[in-house]
């Protein structure tokens, strides 16, 4: 199945606001206003953010359904166990955000930095990272179906315990990867990137 992109159907624009999460109830795109959390919803559905800040905001356990965020800060922002469904994050900063045992269907990361980020345990299904930074970024015990890596840097990421059946890396940059001599199988590269893959599984390479 192709990549379905979040339907964005808004009803009205807010702007420089302060807003709590549970206060979302129509499709709304919020430009620069501060998102406040509080514990009486664990849903968010047809919605935008654009250039807005999150204060202490904890998606952990929420379900995300249409979400787009633009422009915005997520950095250190917990996911962990959430479910997303064509969620996407535009442009982005998110440094440490962890998206631990969370299920991601339809989900797509465009030009974002998530350099140090967490997905492990994680499950994708059907979801694009284009020329995005995932330096020293964790993708431990993840499942990756239909997945596309695009032009991203990955040096010093962690994909222990993750098969890379179906998985082309070729248009990726990385001095080093952790990757399973047994989870190689079907992986596409670049000639060039055996040196910097190999070596660590103790293949020589003579030049």
């Amino acid at each position: 199945m192709p990549y379905i992109a979040p339907a964005e159907r808004y009803q009205q624009l807010i702007s420089e606001k302060r807003v709590w999460l549970s206060d979302i109830t129509q499709p709304t795109h919020f430009v620069e206003c501060v998102i406040m959390w509080d514990d009486s919803t664990n849903q968010l559905h047809d919605v935008c953010f654009e250039n807005c800040r999150f204060q202490e905001c904890d998606f952990s356990n929420f379900e995300l359904l249409d979400v787009v965020f633009k422009k915005c800060d997520l950095s250190n922002v917990l996911f962990h166990d959430a479910i997303l469904y064509r969620t996407e994050f535009y442009q982005g900063k998110l440094l440490g955000t962890e998206f631990l045992q969370t299920t991601m269907k339809h989900v797509g990361f465009f030009d974002s930095v998530i350099n140090y980020g967490q997905f492990s345990e994680s499950k994708f299904k059907e979801c694009q990272f284009k020329k995005c930074e995932l330096k020293e970024t964790l993708f431990r015990y993840v499942t990756l179906n239909d997945i596309l890596f695009d032009y991203c840097e990955l040096h010093d990421s962690d994909f222990t315990e993750t098969s890379f059946k179906g998985i082309d890396l070729s248009t990726c940059e990385f001095d080093t990867i952790q990757i399973d001599a047994n989870a190689l199988k079907g992986l596409t590269i670049r000639f060039d990137q055996a040196a910097s893959l190999l070596p660590p599984l103790g293949v020589t390479i003579k030049y």
